[in-house]
């Protein structure tokens, strides 16, 4: 008897565990319900986002308090006819295809709403249910009314279960891979649209209105990456790397390009965009980015991705400049290069190019100087010279080719040029491009990079493009 007794309570200790760990982690996941759409704009506000909204089996929690529910059906014209608030139902009609689309909202004739008793008299929720104490459950959103009963939804979070699900339908794309190429992906219509449900699980915040993903091949066993677009309701869009364990917990994100609807000059200016601005990704997942300021400094953060699945930032040093730009520990970096808005904005732009190869690199150069500097971080002296072009092509064939080429720009290289010889410049992703490894074209204060099936031409910037002026 003792025996039995013993194992009674073993069992009852153990399962007492069990529900434990189980509590623990229900109270571990971030549910709480988040707003993602209002009919009225006015309804949308700092205190309808801020509610605090969960919604277990018959207990509803709004604010940390506790409310008992019975869920009911009833055809749903007869729930806006008997809760005196038929707009509404005239308004989400009317919204009917918008809402389904973009938010997979579907307003069935049967409805299933939630039925509150009077202890919710005495609760702010009062104010934000039907005259009959109800709200909606469409599926997994909820609808709440406030003033007039006009309709705010709320979206049950999906975690890594249903995530899980979704993977195998996102498109693949491979490293390298920069701003250029997603911006390409969004162009093309390449990402696939992930639900709205994410939000939690992603940890977006609730003006967000889209989520699109595509996968990247794993980069080991444990961690799996994956390029996430988030466009929010200002307009503006983001773009995340984020990474993902073996069963697709979030391990750690990263915040790779930020377009804004803004630029330098305030809304409608015709400046350069405030924010991340641009991206590059080896094929080791070396992670550098860009992010410019409203004073037009640039920071620049280089990242590599740890063996447990985290984003480390690396230290940045420059030989460009002799003076950067002043940190303030509390915005920028200590490990990142921040640079003056003349030298943020001091590099060549393309003039043409007849080849892809060369959008990650950023050229500035300085005749006076004697100088190149690569990426804002590697710099070059380099000689002048002169030479007549057939031999310095010293082939006929390109020699022709180069003569027509340069033609585009009004420069006559059919006897003699004008070039520019770098040293030590072997190991720059620059130097394949070269004439022999390190020799480029300066003429009309143009840079010109020329070989068998390539060109490019780089012009300085104008006066206008190095500084803004109100």
């Amino acid at each position: 008897m003792q025996q039995s007794n013993y194992y009674f309570v073993l069992f009852s200790l153990l399962l007492n565990l069990i529900v434990s760990s189980a509590i623990a982690d229900e109270k571990k996941a971030p549910d709480n319900w988040g707003i993602i759409y209002g009919i009225s704009n006015t309804l949308v506000d700092e205190t309808t986002v801020d509610f605090d909204i969960k919604l277990h089996g018959n207990k509803f929690y709004f604010n940390n308090q506790s409310f008992l529910i019975k869920r009911n059906t009833m055809p749903a014209e007869d729930f806006f006819k008997s809760n005196n608030i038929e707009q509404a139902y005239i308004d989400l009609k009317e919204q009917q295809e918008f809402l389904e689309h973009s938010y997979k909202i579907k307003l069935k004739d049967n409805i299933t709403y939630l039925q509150f008793d009077k202890n919710i008299d005495n609760s702010l929720l009062k104010q934000y249910v039907t005259q009959n104490r109800q709200a909606l459950l469409l599926d997994d959103m909820l609808l709440l009314f406030g003033k007039d009963g006009e309709p705010v939804f709320y979206s049950k979070p999906y975690f890594e279960k249903e995530f899980i699900k979704q993977v195998p339908e996102l498109p693949t794309i491979n490293v390298p891979f920069n701003a250029d190429d997603a911006f390409m992906l969004y162009q093309d219509d390449v990402l696939k649209k992930l639900s709205i449900h994410f939000k939690n699980f992603l940890d977006l915040p609730w003006a967000a209105i889209d989520i699109f993903g595509a996968k990247y091949p794993s980069i080991s066993p444990i961690i799996n990456p994956i390029f996430i677009d988030v466009s929010w309701d200002s307009g503006d869009v983001d773009s995340y790397l984020y990474l993902f364990s073996n069963d697709y917990k979030v391990l750690d994100k990263l915040l790779l390009f930020g377009y804004r609807t803004t630029s330098r000059g305030g809304p409608g200016g015709s400046g350069y965009t405030v924010g991340y601005h641009y991206f590059t990704i080896d094929k080791n997942y070396f992670i550098e980015r860009r992010q410019r300021f409203e004073d037009e400094t640039v920071e620049v953060q280089q990242f590599q991705v740890t063996k447990e699945g985290k984003f480390q930032e690396l230290p940045i040093t420059s030989n460009c400049y002799s003076e950067l730009a002043v940190k303030d520990n509390k915005t920028h970096s200590t490990k990142s290069l921040l640079l003056t808005s003349q030298q943020a904005n001091n590099y060549m732009r393309f003039k043409k190019i007849t080849f892809d190869e060369l959008d990650d690199v950023t050229l500035t150069l300085n005749p006076a100087d004697k100088k190149l500097c690569v990426n804002y971080q590697q710099a070059y002296s380099f000689t002048f010279g002169k030479a007549k072009s057939k031999q310095l092509f010293g082939d006929e064939k390109l020699y022709q080719q180069q003569v027509e080429n340069f033609k585009e720009f009004n420069i006559d290289i059919s006897d003699e040029l004008e070039y520019i010889t770098f040293d030590n410049i072997d190991k720059s992703p620059l130097a394949k491009f070269l004439l022999n490894g390190n020799k480029a074209i300066y003429m009309n204060e143009m840079l010109f990079i020329a070989g068998e099936d390539y060109f490019a031409a780089y012009r300085q910037p104008t006066e206008s493009e190095l500084t803004y002026q109100e």
